[in-house]
């Protein structure tokens, strides 16, 4: 893969730490690189299992925020409650406890992202684009066509997830007492390395091992054990994962809308990789016919899965999604939009 072009911002991401508005004791981890006031902001949302971290893997050049950063954007990736550097340790003994229920659920995420758009907003006095990927593409459009209609500027929703049967997820989820309900859930699951490298090579056909580089796999295992402190008390190590994401990932894969995307009215790209077993083309078309704005277009890669962004195929996602988000950087600022 070739390497993203060097920029000034090299080095470690910057940290920003954010208070939760709902929760005065939960501090909020907020990543970014080439940050000045004057460059338009585009924030970053992951998913159900792994944390910020998936957007700057230091790795095979698949960092994402070095290549926005290095496109001219101001670059933000949110850990959301409970995900990677987001929550100390009290907070996570509390939020994880034996009897609590999911950790981060929908609404508690929607939360989160209104605290880092608000910074955000804030600090670059225009609106932001969002970036939201797999579950994060519903955490996001639910900002989008609520509280954050008039914050958010553009909305990319990569290996966008909306409101189709999915039988393998659902096979996944499902309590095997009572089939067609999900599982009894703890606030929280564990990841290992090993899990990490199941679900992706099971997406890989093939003769497609040259998709992926080993040393990101390895990069995001090493980085998401070292951010939970917990990770290395068990055996083999796991970093744990809030648990709230499944209830909304349920209802999606039973094929029920948990959002109205006639509500989101500014601008919207889909996109997705080919090889995708989570985000299908269907789901994504259905998901774009309802979608309220006259901007909008999907896009599919090939030869990508549902981690596309830390594949070798990650320069084409990342041009794709650059373009239309100076498209529409360009658009707001012609309007006299602050």
């Amino acid at each position: 893969m070739p390497a993203l072009a060097a920029t000034a911002d090299s080095g470690p991401p910057q940290s920003h730490w954010l208070t939760a508005p709902d929760d005065p004791g939960l501090r909020l981890h907020l990543a970014a690189r080439g940050d000045s006031a004057e460059r338009p902001p585009v924030l970053f949302v992951h998913g159900a299992t792994f944390s910020g971290r998936m957007f700057d893997i230091d790795a095979g050049g698949v960092s994402w925020l070095r290549a926005v950063a290095a496109a001219g954007f101001a670059a933000y990736a949110l850990d959301l409650r409970g995900y990677g550097r987001s929550g100390d340790a009290d907070w996570r003994a509390r939020a994880f406890a034996d009897g609590a229920g999911p950790a981060c659920t929908g609404p508690e995420a929607i939360a989160d992202i209104g605290a880092a758009m608000d910074f955000i907003t804030c600090r670059h006095r225009r609106p932001a684009a969002l970036v939201g990927w797999s579950w994060g593409s519903t955490t996001c459009a639910r900002y989008a066509a609520g509280a954050g209609r008039d914050m958010v500027g553009a909305l990319a929703l990569y290996a966008p997830i909306f409101a189709e049967r999915n039988e393998a997820w659902l096979a996944e989820l499902a309590d095997p007492e009572m089939p067609g309900q999900c599982r009894p859930l703890g606030a929280y699951r564990r990841i290992s390395a090993e899990d990490m490298r199941r679900r992706w090579d099971t997406q890989l056909p093939p003769g497609a091992d040259d998709w992926r580089e080993e040393t990101v796999l390895q990069e995001l295992a090493r980085v998401s054990l070292l951010d939970d402190p917990t990770a290395r008390t068990v055996t083999p190590s796991a970093f744990c994962v809030p648990n709230g994401t499944l209830i909304d990932l349920w209802e999606c894969f039973s094929g029920r809308p948990i959002y109205n995307p006639g509500r989101i009215d500014c601008p919207v790209l889909l996109i997705r990789g080919t090889q995708d077993p989570t985000s299908t083309r269907s789901d994504m078309l259905a998901l774009f016919d309802r979608l309220g704005t006259a901007e909008k277009q999907y896009l599919e890669i090939g030869n990508g899965t549902h981690f596309i962004n830390a594949e070798r195929r990650a320069p084409a996602l990342f041009s794709a999604v650059h373009a239309f988000l100076h498209r529409h950087a360009r658009a707001a600022k012609s309007t006299g939009e602050p």
